[in-house]
């Protein structure tokens, strides 16, 4: 086999090796224990698999270039953080596996030449620096790229319960906005229709009360639950729906982790709305 390519698939195996190891660790750390460590094997198969199947070939790419040794680490870390794209947000592990595969390959060269200590300990230290900051930077742009919700809810004052939202009734206006914030207003009953298309990505909602003569007041974090999300239908099309519950005191971290959700059934609510007969 050509020692160039063996060299890669020695690397790969050292990353994915080391990768499990670390990640292994971690988790030992974080739980103080070693209990289920048996996923690590479907790790180090997954770790294994991007090594083969994406990190050889872009790191054959790179040598073609015949870049500097600094160049060419940055490459590896630049096409790791490219994988965003196809794997989503397990591209931290790309990253990290790039730089173990980088090092890995270093090591071995530098075996087969004078081996200088110094140098080589600085272009590691190096090396691991800039994966540290690509992964903070990550955290950023993952965050920018990142959808989020931006439901801006107005909930009559004092209202205490279960709120449910259905959402892409065509016949409704088109919601206000509060900046980059759609509007959905509650009625006394606990719920409201838009026709917004069901929210993706994560929750960066807004909830206040408002009273009779239009002044709001902020809900505190702790005194909303989210609830669940899913679907009902009639003969002639899907309801999607959303749902949360809010108190307005004895608000705590564990209301808002695993209160209860009291909403009306969306069913009920579809029914009074004129969207069909289900029931009730």
């Amino acid at each position: 086999m050509n020692e160039h390519l063996l060299r890669k698939i020695k690397s790969a195996l050292l990353a994915s090796f080391f990768f499990t190891l670390l990640l292994g660790l971690y988790l030992v750390y974080e739980s103080g224990s070693a209990e289920g460590s048996f996923a690590l094997i479907i790790v180090l198969l997954f770790a294994l698999a991007g090594n083969f199947l994406y990190g050889i070939p872009v790191s054959l790419l790179i040598d073609s270039f015949k870049s500097h040794f600094f160049v060419s680490g940055i490459l590896h870390i630049f096409f790791a953080f490219v994988s965003y794209f196809i794997i989503k947000e397990f591209y931290y592990f790309a990253i990290i596996c790039a730089a173990l595969f980088f090092l890995s390959e270093e090591w071995q060269k530098v075996k087969k030449q004078n081996f200088k200590w110094k140098p080589m300990i600085v272009k590691s230290i190096f090396m691991v620096g800039f994966t540290v900051l690509t992964l903070y930077l990550s955290l950023y742009m993952h965050e920018l790229l990142e959808k989020k919700t931006n439901e801006y809810y107005l909930i009559p004052a004092g209202y205490v319960g279960g709120v449910t939202v259905i959402y892409d009734i065509e016949n409704e206006p088109q919601p206000n906005k509060v900046g980059d914030y759609n509007v959905i207003k509650i009625n006394d009953q606990g719920y409201g229709l838009t026709a917004l298309p069901e929210p993706e990505g994560t929750f960066n909602n807004k909830y206040y009360y408002i009273d009779e003569e239009g002044r709001k007041e902020k809900i505190k974090e702790k005194c909303i639950h989210i609830g669940g999300s899913g679907s009902t239908s009639n003969d002639d099309r899907d309801f999607l729906y959303s749902s949360f519950t809010v108190i307005n005191s004895n608000c705590t971290d564990h209301f808002s982790t695993y209160g209860e959700d009291h909403s009306i059934g969306v069913e009920e609510i579809l029914q009074r709305e004129g969207f069909g007969d289900f029931g009730y």
